[in-house]
């Protein structure tokens, strides 16, 4: 009987770790940029925009290659002008499974933005990076070598990772 039993939990164990829908949204928001939270669907977001900012579709993708995976959908929209602290420049914002996972902040200038950002209370300090709660606020130069700050949703980051470790 003990045996079957510890069969059994194992069993359990194993199928709940492979359970994960990658669609869930948590009731517990991470702050990004300028009130927007994670978790917002691509709707809520757009809701908040002023009707005179550009918004371009940067990239959309799917990596799911069959109807057994879970969804993998990411979509990236650059919205412009836009102001945060009083700079100008251009924000991009990075849905995970339509779920606002991230933003970066494209400054018109890097310099003045960053004491910006330390007088406001972000301190990034020489690792370039600060974790409050579940967001992860960081420096970075992209591909173009054009400098932003980020914001990131701990959570969704972690779970687009594993997404990528189970299904890639």
């Amino acid at each position: 009987m003990f045996r079957i039993s510890i069969l059994c939990l194992i069993t359990v164990l194993v199928t709940s770790c492979g359970s994960e829908s990658f669609t869930e949204v948590e009731s517990a928001r991470a702050a990004l940029i300028a009130g927007f939270e994670s978790y917002a669907s691509r709707e809520e977001v757009m809701a908040k925009l002023p009707r005179e900012m550009e918004v371009k579709i940067v990239s959309e993708s799917s990596r799911a290659k069959s109807t057994s995976q879970p969804p993998y959908k990411l979509y990236t929209i650059s919205v412009s002008p836009f102001e945060h602290l009083q700079h100008r420049g251009r924000l991009q914002l990075t849905f995970f499974n339509n779920r606002l996972e991230q933003s970066e902040f494209y400054p018109e200038n890097i310099e003045s933005y960053g004491r910006a950002l330390e007088q406001s209370g972000f301190h990034l300090g020489l690792s370039r990076e600060l974790v409050r709660g579940n967001t992860l606020i960081w420096a970075g130069t992209d591909a173009d070598h054009n400098e932003y700050v980020g914001w990131a949703d701990k959570r969704l980051r972690d779970q687009q990772r594993r997404w990528l470790a189970r299904y890639e």
